[in-house]
C-alpha cells in the first residue's frame, strides 16, 4: 500500500517549490524566480509527528487554448491531482487573488478531495489578508516558505488531515538506475518506455528537464529507483541559475546511483559533450552501459559496426556493454533494466578469491613477455577482489614488484571481456599499489 500522497497546486510563481523544499528540508525541486520552472512531477518523501507521506511538486495550473509543452505540463498537474489524497492549493499574499486563483479554486472544488488553503510570502506576520476567504475554502493558513514561518504549524494540519493507512510503506530501491545524457538524447522518452507511461514531459526542445526525478519501479518484487536527469554539458555552456542547480542535481544522481545509463543519439556520431560525459561516469567507478537511442532513425545499421565505432570513439569505456534502442517503437528496451539488475549485483558481490585467479590466470599465461625482476621470472600467485567503487583486482605476485603498464591493461582488457563483469569498470592492480 503506498503513503498518502499530498499535492501542492497553484498558479505560476507563488512559492510552490520553495515551500516543497521547505517542507521536505533539503533542496530537491529546482526553484528560480522565472515562470514555469517546474514541468514535471517531483516526488519527495517525509515523516512528521510520527507519520509519513508523500509529497508532490508540479508545474503551475494554467487555462486556455494550450499546446505543446504547456499543454504537456497541464496533463501532468491532472496526473497528480487524480493521485493525490490531499490537496494544497497554495496563492501569493503580496499579490492578492487574482481571477486564475479563482478559476483554480472552481477546479479543486470538482475533484472533491480534501483542500487546504494556503497564503505564500507571508513574511510580515501569519495574518491572512481577508480578501482569500472568497476563495471558500477554510481554515487557511499563512506561511513564508522563504523564511520557514509557519511551515511547522502547517504540517501539524496536513498530517491531521491526511488518510490514515497502518503500515503503509515505501519499499526501500533494491539499486538506483541514473539516465545521463546530453539535451535532447531521449533520455525522458527512454523513461516513459520503461515505465510504459508518460512519466516525464517530452518535447523537441533542449532542456525539457529541468529537476533530477525519480521514480520507483517493481522488477521482479524488487524495487527499482529510476532516476531521470537533466541533459548535461559543458560548464561553458552553463548560463542561467537554473542550468547550474540542473547540472548539479545530475551529478548528484550519477554519485548517489548503482549503474549510470547514457543514452547517446543512434543518428548522430558521438559529441564532444557525449565523450566528456561518459569519461565523468569512469571516473566515479560506477557500472556503465551505453544505450543509442532512436535506432529506428538509423535505416543501415548493425549493432556490431555500432559497437565497434563506440570502442573507437570512446576508449575508456571499453569495459561497457553497448545497446541499440528506441524509445519510440521499444526496440529491446526490455533489456535495459535486467542487464542493469546484472551490473548492480556483480557490484555488490564481487568475485572469490578462486574467481579472480581463474578470471586473470589465463590472460597472465598468454602474455608476452613473462614480466621479470632483477632476472627472475615474476609468478602469479593469488587475486583478490576489493570493492570499490572502483572495484579492483589486486595481484599477489612473487617475487613481489612492479609490473609493466601494458600488462595491467592487457589483463583489465581480459576481465572487461568476461561476462560476469560485463559493464564493471574492473581494474587490476598489483598488491602494495596505491588504492586511489
Amino acid at each position: 500500500m503506498a503513503l498518502p500522497l499530498l499535492a501542492i497546486v497553484g498558479r505560476p510563481n507563488v512559492g510552490k517549490s520553495t515551500l516543497f523544499n521547505r517542507l521536505l528540508g533539503r533542496r530537491i525541486a529546482v526553484v528560480a524566480p522565472q515562470r514555469g520552472t517546474t514541468r514535471d512531477r517531483v516526488y519527495g518523501r517525509l515523516q512528521w509527528r510520527g507519520k509519513d507521506f508523500r509529497m508532490v511538486d508540479m508545474g503551475g495550473m494554467e487555462f486556455g487554448r494550450q499546446e505543446g509543452l504547456a499543454a504537456a505540463i497541464q496533463r501532468h498537474v491532472g496526473r497528480a491531482l487524480a493521485e493525490a489524497d490531499e490537496v494544497l492549493f497554495l496563492c501569493d499574499a503580496q499579490e492578492g487573488v487574482v481571477p486564475v486563483d479563482e478559476m483554480i479554486a472552481e477546479r479543486l472544488r470538482t475533484t472533491g478531495k480534501p483542500v487546504l488553503l494556503v497564503v505564500n510570502k507571508a513574511d510580515r506576520g501569519p495574518a491572512v489578508p481577508p480578501e482569500f476567504y472568497r476563495l471558500g475554502f477554510t481554515p487557511i493558513m499563512a506561511v513564508s516558505a522563504l523564511h520557514g514561518l509557519g511551515t511547522g504549524d502547517l504540517l501539524d494540519r496536513v498530517v491531521q488531515r491526511l488518510p490514515a493507512r497502518p503500515g503503509a510503506a515505501d519499499a526501500e530501491a533494491a539499486y538506483v538506475v541514473a539516465i545521463l545524457g546530453r539535451p535532447n538524447v531521449g533520455k525522458s522518452s527512454l523513461l516513459n518506455a520503461l515505465l510504459k507511461e508518460e512519466r516525464m514531459i517530452v518535447s523537441e526542445a533542449p532542456g525539457t528537464t529541468r529537476d533530477a526525478v525519480e521514480t520507483r519501479l517493481q522488477v521482479n518484487a524488487e524495487a527499482v529507483a529510476l532516476v531521470d536527469t537533466a541533459g548535461l554539458k559543458h560548464k561553458r555552456k552553463v548560463k542561467s541559475p537554473v542550468e547550474v542547480f540542473s547540472m548539479a542535481r545530475s551529478v548528484e544522481a550519477l554519485r548517489r546511483c548503482d549503474v549510470a545509463l547514457v543514452v547517446l543519439d543512434a543518428a548522430q556520431s558521438i559529441a564532444r559533450d557525449d565523450r566528456r560525459l561518459i569519461a565523468k561516469v569512469c571516473e566515479t567507478g560506477k557500472p556503465l552501459m551505453l544505450l543509442a537511442n532512436k535506432w529506428d532513425l538509423v535505416r543501415s545499421g548493425s549493432e556490431v559496426r555500432l559497437k565497434a565505432a563506440t570502442a573507437r570513439q570512446v576508449p575508456m569505456a571499453a569495459f561497457a556493454p553497448v545497446l541499440a534502442v528506441s524509445a519510440k517503437t521499444g526496440f529491446q528496451v526490455g533489456r535495459i533494466l535486467p542487464a542493469a539488475r546484472r551490473m548492480a549485483q556483480a557490484m555488490r558481490r564481487g568475485l572469490s578469491p578462486q574467481e579472480c585467479l581463474a578470471l586473470v590466470q589465463p590472460a597472465w599465461q598468454t602474455a608476452h613477455p613473462v614480466p621479470r625482476l632483477r632476472g627472475r621470472a615474476m609468478r602469479l600467485t593469488g587475486a583478490r577482489w576489493l570493492a570499490g567503487p572502483p572495484p579492483r583486482i589486486e595481484l599477489a605476485i612473487a617475487p613481489r614488484g612492479p609490473l609493466p603498464r601494458t600488462l595491467l591493461q592487457y589483463l583489465t582488457g581480459r576481465c572487461h571481456a568476461s561476462i560476469k563483469l560485463a559493464g564493471i569498470p574492473v581494474r587490476v592492480i598489483t598488491a602494495g599499489a596505491p588504492q586511489g
